[in-house]
């Protein structure tokens, strides 16, 4: 018996990593063939950004700052992809701006994807407008305030904003019926809950990527109503969404599928703990048996 375990514990041992690789690989291959997808639900942190967005007063704008690179968007996007469509379903006109400056890109896929595909009956500067990219970050923020014009005299098609109709009555970020920052770093969803929500109290959610969130669940429920925490955040987002919103349909939710994928990985990463736990256990009661 004792050699048995001590046989079972020196191959778990000598387990060549390529194999766990080639499983995790294998298994994740097939999730996403598949199309499994995990199912979620709208936790207390996330429900309140959509019940907010439901609860506005008709046509008030929702202010979205795409505070994220390329990089952090498998997480941050489809979130943003979700804001959009419920903004649009439920006619909120949409602001787009950016801290980062590779904002003005982010923007441009979501209105790509989003907004002309799905809603090719929204009127731009009506349903929707974008700001952009500027420079300054809390500064920029500390500016905008008082006046949107201070730093963004016309959108980013040159279109004088006293001119559009999304803005109609907005004068500073006090002026919106909720702002959201989808924050990968700094300067991101920290400085819009310093210089913006704790000073105007305007209602302020975010989003964030996994790594992000323990940073920001402090400022949760004082200072931002709402937080969506990397693609699972997202998923509850889109869960929510489905159930108010049966026109919102599953080829919408590319956090949902992307959940399938992921729990399967995860679930193959426990089980090579389990296996290894396994083998020290095995370990030391070979050893305690052994005379």
């Amino acid at each position: 018996m004792n050699d048995r375990c001590d046989r079972i514990a020196s191959w778990l041992e000598g387990l060549d990593r390529r194999w766990i690789f080639l499983v995790l690989a294998v298994v994740v291959v097939a999730a996403l063939l598949s199309g499994v997808s995990s199912p979620d639900r709208a936790t207390s942190v996330v429900q309140p950004i959509y019940d907010r967005i439901e609860n506005l007063p008709d046509g008030a704008p929702i202010l979205l700052s795409l505070d994220y690179s390329p990089s952090s968007a498998p997480e941050l996007e489809p979130m943003a992809e979700a804001l959009t469509q419920h903004a649009l379903l439920t006619g909120h006109p949409i602001c787009y701006m950016s801290l980062y400056p590779t904002g003005n890109n982010m923007i441009s896929r979501v209105e790509e994807r989003i907004i002309t595909r799905e809603f090719p009956q929204a009127v731009p500067a009506r349903d929707w407008v974008t700001l952009g990219f500027q420079v300054g970050g809390e500064m920029l923020i500390n500016s905008l305030r008082d006046s949107l014009t201070a730093r963004y005299p016309t959108d980013v098609t040159g279109r004088p904003l006293r001119d559009v109709p999304a803005l109609r009555g907005v004068r500073g970020l006090g002026d919106f019926g909720l702002i959201v920052s989808l924050s990968a770093g700094q300067p991101g969803l920290k400085e819009w809950i310093l210089y913006a929500g704790d000073v105007l109290d305007v209602p302020l959610a975010g989003g964030c990527t996994g790594v992000g969130a323990p940073q920001f669940f402090p400022y949760y429920p004082l200072q931002i109503l709402g937080l969506m925490s990397a693609l699972k955040g997202a998923a509850e987002y889109e869960a929510a969404l489905a159930r108010g919103h049966p026109e919102f349909t599953a080829a919408n939710q590319p956090a949902t599928r992307g959940m399938g994928p992921q729990s399967a990985a995860h679930l193959v990463i426990v089980a090579f703990i389990l296996l290894g736990n396994a083998g020290l256990l095995l370990r030391f009661l070979a050893r305690r048996r052994s005379p």
